[in-house]
């Protein structure tokens, strides 16, 4: 288990280019986007990681920690991961030449210059896989938006969704708790939590529901299991293997673009 406040250094590079990523946290998410931005890089670079929680507790350490890496790395590659920044955070990253600075997942307004960024785009993403796959979701009479512990990404998630069902005069309900009583007949769940899927398929068997005809399922995120799980579970999630790749060609054509990131919808059974 690799611990926060940690630089990982990689062992193998035969190039004079030198890269720091860094991360927040480090989750399935993380382990996909590394692998493909090591296997695009090729060894045409050196490439240490950086994991550091963004919260005001540990901005200072922050700080110190990237202003004294700055000049030792020709690229900062820094994962927002839809985390709120504030202004000290953001003072760091602004301090970063911009030459240098490379965001993932998301674009921030108060990063000031011309900078290189691969982002998540969940308004314009979302919304085309909604109107793409209406026809799943507007079978059922309502679409309930189930989410642990709010957050940027999910409230933009939540959003793109209440938009949808707006359109097409649908029900939309958000809740932030998960009870037995929210789980209804010919009603679709859009879930994020992996706590509240797993209570939701146990409600759904207890009551002898069935998933894809009874009530749909949609699981933020993929994961192995779900591919498996009660038949497999659909599946809505950024494509972490693309946004790793997106960010290593950047560096490697010497990009200051800011590219959009796909979304992928994976159709299977509980929807």
């Amino acid at each position: 288990m690799i611990k926060s406040d940690t630089i990982l250094k990689q062992d193998k590079a035969t190039h004079t280019l030198k890269i720091l990523l860094v991360f927040n946290r480090l989750s399935d998410f993380e382990d996909q986007l590394y692998k493909s931005f090591l296997h695009t890089i090729d060894g045409k670079a050196f490439v240490d990681v950086y994991v550091q929680p963004f919260s005001p507790q540990t901005a200072l350490h922050f700080d110190q920690i990237i202003r004294s890496k700055t000049a030792q790395y020709d690229v900062i590659a820094v994962l927002l991961h839809a985390v709120h920044l504030n202004e000290d955070i953001l003072k760091t990253l602004n301090s970063i030449p911009k030459q240098k600075l490379l965001l993932l997942d998301k674009k921030n307004p108060f990063i000031r210059g011309k900078y290189a960024c691969v982002y998540n785009d969940f308004q314009q993403g979302i919304g085309h896989i909604l109107e793409r796959f209406q026809h799943l979701f507007l079978k059922y009479k309502a679409i309930n938006i189930v989410i642990e512990e709010p957050s940027v990404l999910q409230r933009e998630i939540a959003e793109t969704m209440q938009a949808f069902t707006q359109k097409h005069a649908q029900a939309c309900h958000i809740y932030t708790e998960f009870t037995e009583a929210i789980v209804r007949k010919n009603e679709a769940y859009l879930v994020f939590s992996e706590t509240f899927l797993a209570e939701m398929l146990k409600v759904c068997q207890n009551k002898t529901l069935t998933l894809g005809k009874d009530l749909g399922i949609v699981s933020y995120h993929e994961t192995p299991l779900k591919e498996v799980l009660c038949g497999g579970i659909t599946v809505l999630t950024a494509n972490h293997t693309q946004l790793g790749k997106s960010a290593a060609e950047l560096i490697l054509q010497k990009s200051q673009q800011h590219v959009p990131n796909p979304f992928v919808f994976i159709q299977r059974n509980s929807l």
